[in-house]
């Protein structure tokens, strides 16, 4: 019975980190050109998956803030998290934010990598790092919530 009941309550959370990895190493993919030092898919296809993964560090914080605010840490299995916004704003606003703190020390303090043709935002960093963290979040929390339907 308990096995069964841990089951269930993992179900969703592996469905939203599986699904957010998906989309992680997809993004990481069609935007790798955009980036200095590019050459072809195959050359940097274990650099962004490596990304992804790092990416999956970010869904997990996003993950736990969440928890947080709802103080429970099973929070994907209950429908009325979908109903109030407060959900979908903080994956938003959060993944933005540590988007842009993130790729501002890698790229002027750690200096990880430099943009090629990367569309530039506020302060020099790229657009679609902070764009992909704010859309896959709530991406992967619709795609979890429309193949695990919670109670």
């Amino acid at each position: 019975m308990i096995a069964i009941l841990t089951r269930q309550r993992l179900a969703p959370i592996t469905l939203f980190f599986g699904i957010s990895f998906l989309l992680h190493l997809l993004w990481e993919n069609l935007q790798a050109p955009l980036y200095r030092g590019y050459i072809s898919f195959s050359q940097h296809f274990w650099i962004c998956l490596r990304g992804a993964l790092g990416d999956l560090i970010f869904m997990f914080a996003l993950y736990l803030a969440i928890a947080l605010i709802h103080r429970n840490l099973f929070w994907l299995n209950e429908s009325s998290i979908l109903r109030p916004p407060l959900t979908w704003i903080i994956l938003i606003v959060l993944g933005g934010v540590f988007a842009a703190a993130f790729e501002w020390w890698a790229v002027f303090v750690a200096h990880r990598w430099q943009y090629g043709s990367m569309p530039l935002l506020f302060g020099g960093i790229g657009l679609m790092p902070v764009l992909q963290m704010t859309v896959i979040p709530p991406i992967s929390l619709f795609l979890t919530f429309r193949f695990f339907r919670p109670v």
